[in-house]
């Protein structure tokens, strides 16, 4: 599977309850859009504990210094080119960049596209 993973930080002028709100609404939209976009699957995670926490994650690692994480499946690249070289999806795409600018600090975000070796799932 072909995917995006977007690791994102909020906004500084919004509450944690604000972000998640905005968010909410959001994956509405994703919803409406999905056949348009031709995206498979759609997840966000929240961390555990506050970005606000100085100590460091498990095993040494440096703290997760985000709000949350997105990640947007497809079935194979070629979908996910397809369907942003659509009329349709060129508008969907906008819409949603629209609605991602009222929670999203894009400036402090890191998006990443890559393919998903799946070792093993037992949902299969």
């Amino acid at each position: 599977m072909f995917k995006i993973i977007m690791f994102v930080r909020k906004k500084a002028s919004l509450t944690k309850e604000e972000f998640i709100k905005l968010w909410e609404a959001h994956s509405q939209k994703v919803i409406k859009y999905k056949e348009i976009l031709l995206i498979k699957d759609y997840t966000k995670t929240f961390p555990f504990f506050s970005t606000d926490e100085k100590s460091a994650t498990q095993r040494e690692t440096l703290p997760f210094e985000f709000d949350a994480m997105g990640e947007l499946w497809y079935e194979h690249k070629e979908d996910f080119i397809q369907a942003r070289n659509t009329l349709e999806g060129q508008k969907a795409l906008a819409d949603l960049r629209e609605d991602e600018l009222k929670f999203v600090d894009m400036a402090f975000s890191v998006m990443w596209l890559g393919t998903e070796e799946r070792i093993f799932d037992e949902n299969r």
